[in-house]
């Protein structure tokens, strides 16, 4: 296993820091199906640890990191989600990728144990708790990795994954409000577009620039420690 990567954009300049691959064991004897999958840390807390299958990969996966599409050869996968501030762990369901392909798996939530599993916390005062606590509030959420019908045009897509804060997002296309939890797929999208982020009092500008082999892209948003907004741009690789 080699050490994660950290990609950071600027003045459109991908700027490779390190690399990983992720690698497993064969979920069925003889089956020789491999996928590629692309693990992005988009939790709200600012460290995990990351098994997969009942074997630690990362012992530490900061928030906004994401790892190369590195080999899999387990189609059929669990993971576990360890909050390393508090040894809360969530476990994914059976995730099935899709053979031969390149995909994104998504990691989003704080470990909240007062909402129900599959949502995160929406605006508002918070919800009472519950009379037993559901599990960690970790949405694991995979996207196949697919081009436009037109080479001309890029996909954008949109993740909201700030417990308790709402999104909204305007292009120049107009605008869409997500919940926390929620996404859109903004389709058509000009190669290099400027949008504007909206987030209870702050506005972030944000400039694309999707011109290179990694035309489409997600914009994932989630809470630092501190509370505040963050997102991370992440590429899709064919």
């Amino acid at each position: 296993m080699r050490g994660l990567r950290k990609a950071l954009w600027s003045a459109g300049v991908f700027v490779w820091v390190a690399s990983l691959s992720v690698r497993a064991q064969s979920s069925e004897p003889g089956d020789d199906a491999t996928t590629r999958v692309q693990i992005v840390n988009g939790t709200s807390v600012e460290s995990i640890a990351l098994s997969l299958n009942g074997e630690k990969l990362y012992p530490d996966f900061p928030q906004g990191l994401f790892t190369n599409d590195g080999s899999i050869k387990s189609l059929k996968v669990k993971f576990e989600a360890e909050n390393k501030a508090t040894s809360v762990v969530a476990e994914s369901k059976e995730i099935e990728f899709q053979p031969n392909a390149i995909q994104s798996l998504v990691l989003l939530g704080d470990f909240d144990v007062n909402v129900p599993p599959g949502t995160l916390r929406q605006p508002g005062p918070p919800p009472p708790p519950p009379e037993k606590p559901y599990p960690p509030n970790v949405l694991f959420r995979v996207y196949p990795h697919e081009k436009e019908d037109l080479p001309s045009a890029v996909r954008l897509r949109v993740i909201n994954g700030m417990p308790g804060k709402s999104l909204t997002f305007t292009g120049p296309n107009g605008k869409v409000t997500l919940l926390p939890g929620e996404e859109h797929s903004l389709k058509g999208q000009k190669p290099v577009t400027e949008y504007v982020a909206e987030i209870e009092e702050s506005s972030i500008p944000i400039l694309m620039r999707q011109e290179s082999a990694f035309r489409n892209a997600m914009l994932i948003f989630f809470l630092k420690p501190d509370g505040s907004p963050h997102f991370k741009r992440i590429f899709e690789n064919y």
